[in-house]
């Protein structure tokens, strides 16, 4: 049986990262491994729902079309999650890393699991100072 990775790309000028925000990345790419982890297939698809409000909730169905087993992102709201893990497919959480990176690690075993983003998306401003 073979393993189909999604991973969300998000792209800052050359550099491809894991997306922030998994319904804003901008495509995917999908590997495709067999039991040993050799990469027998890379395909990249444009997210077609980016920026849009119900994008994400619509997301994990469409992507589950493709018969992957895991999907990759930097962070992900707990509906999106629980509508992957209805489909079968595994949630795993790696905000910040390239993306190559977060697929080694990913196969080497060391990259798992998920935490969901438990507020609406604003922590690109930064940690907000309380001055008593």
């Amino acid at each position: 049986m073979n393993n189909r990775i999604a991973i969300a790309i998000e792209e800052n000028g050359l550099k491809e990262t894991v997306a922030e925000h998994f319904g804003r990345c901008s495509k995917f790419y999908l590997y495709e491994l067999d039991e040993k982890n050799n990469l027998l297939n890379k395909e990249s698809f444009i997210n077609p729902l980016a920026g849009e409000q119900s994008g994400t909730c619509q997301l994990p169905g469409y992507i589950s079309q493709y018969k992957v087993n895991a999907v990759i992102a930097g962070g992900m709201g707990q509906k999106a999650i629980s509508k992957f893990l209805d489909f079968g497919i595994d949630v795993i959480t790696a905000p910040g890393l390239l993306y190559e990176n977060a697929l080694d690690l990913y196969l080497e075993g060391k990259l798992s699991g998920y935490e969901s983003c438990k507020h609406d998306h604003d922590h690109e401003h930064g940690h907000h100072n309380h001055n008593h």
